[in-house]
């Protein structure tokens, strides 16, 4: 692999590309939950022949948008925990020296500003969603704040960014105004009612990700501990952790049914997410936690493919094109379904 090649494919690796996938299973799940014509094989964002139609355009742009907020949040997670990374030996790219700090922050803004342009797109409502979440990002990842440090700020942040925006901007893209840029005063005001109905469905999504995200501070712990850091497992505990997993996942649970369409989607996943998660606390092991957090996810993924066929297709290829380029560039295994 020559220089230009391994630089562009770093540069491409450091937006976290794998790690988008669960952003936008969520997104497309907010969909499924408003959209009444949502079905297995037939979700006007798959189907065959409404590929044309007005709804999936504005879909896909929506989550192409989102994804580079998301992106430029993923880059400046990574120079903040540049050191913790190093320890825990979970990333690569920047603790490695592989990209420079500066040409991160450069990605960073570039990645930023792009997904806010592309807000302009739709409406006030959906421009608002996008800068929410890139501010909550911020918060996240830098100081002052730096809420990723802290126990209940971090839970919170992804509660809120990860659950219930991320969930929004799939439900309101349904209704959303959609057009050229220069028209963006015209539809400015958006359908604030149509907001307001996806708020309680969207708390299922963001007590998910709650759980999801305390058991994912479990594996980090003692590169988190070591680094000052007091995240959610460092300040409570791992059988605390394990038990307010199951707790949130629970909770979601019965939010899940509240959902307008296709409720059955997360109260499945809800459901045996909740068995992972009682089982972890249970049973207390450290590769139950990797379990708890990562087939859950792989199975709400796996149950949104079944009404947008052509999004099983992208996570194949990103998994698998992932595989390849983390096994050709650092020789490890990633993504994987294993304990790491």
């Amino acid at each position: 692999m020559n220089k230009a090649i391994r630089n562009f494919f770093d540069g491409l690796f450091l937006l976290r590309i794998p790690l988008l996938a669960p952003v936008w299973t969520i997104l497309l799940l907010g969909w499924i939950a408003c959209d009444p014509m949502a079905r297995p094989g037939g979700n006007p964002a798959g189907g065959i022949i409404a590929a044309l139609s007005h709804e999936p355009v504005r879909l896909w742009a929506a989550m192409a948008a989102f994804s580079l907020i998301v992106a430029s949040i993923y880059v400046m997670n990574q120079i903040a925990d540049v050191e913790s990374d190093r320890i825990n030996r979970k990333l690569f790219i920047l603790p490695d020296g592989h990209i420079s700090m500066r040409s991160a922050w450069i990605i960073a803004v570039c990645c930023a500003v792009l997904g806010l342009a592309g807000s302009l797109f739709f409406d006030g409502i959906m421009c608002l969603l996008f800068i929410g979440s890139l501010a909550l990002g911020v918060l996240y990842d830098l100081p002052p704040a730096n809420l990723k440090d802290r126990a209940i700020g971090g839970m919170t942040a992804n509660f809120i960014g990860h659950g219930v925006l991320t969930f929004l901007v799939g439900w309101y893209a349904l209704r959303s105004g959609f057009g050229m840029p220069w028209g963006f005063l015209q539809r400015s005001s958006g359908d604030v009612s149509h907001l307001v109905n996806g708020l309680l469905p969207s708390l299922s999504a963001g007590f998910a990700n709650a759980a999801v995200y305390i058991t994912t501070t479990i594996p980090d712990a003692a590169g988190d501990r070591a680094t000052g850091k007091r995240t959610f497992c460092v300040a409570f505990g791992e059988k605390a952790t394990s038990l307010w997993s199951a707790i949130l996942c629970g909770v979601a649970l019965l939010f899940a049914l509240g959902f307008p369409h296709n409720a059955w989607v997360m109260v499945l996943q809800a459901a045996v997410s909740l068995l992972f998660f009682i089982y972890l606390t249970i049973a207390f092991r450290k590769d139950l936690a990797f379990r708890a957090f990562k087939w859950p996810v792989f199975l709400l993924t796996a149950l949104i493919a079944l009404f947008v066929p052509l999004y099983g297709a992208l996570i194949l290829v990103i998994f698998f094109g992932s595989k390849l380029y983390y096994r050709l560039r650092f020789n490890v295994e990633y993504p994987t379904f294993k304990a790491q």
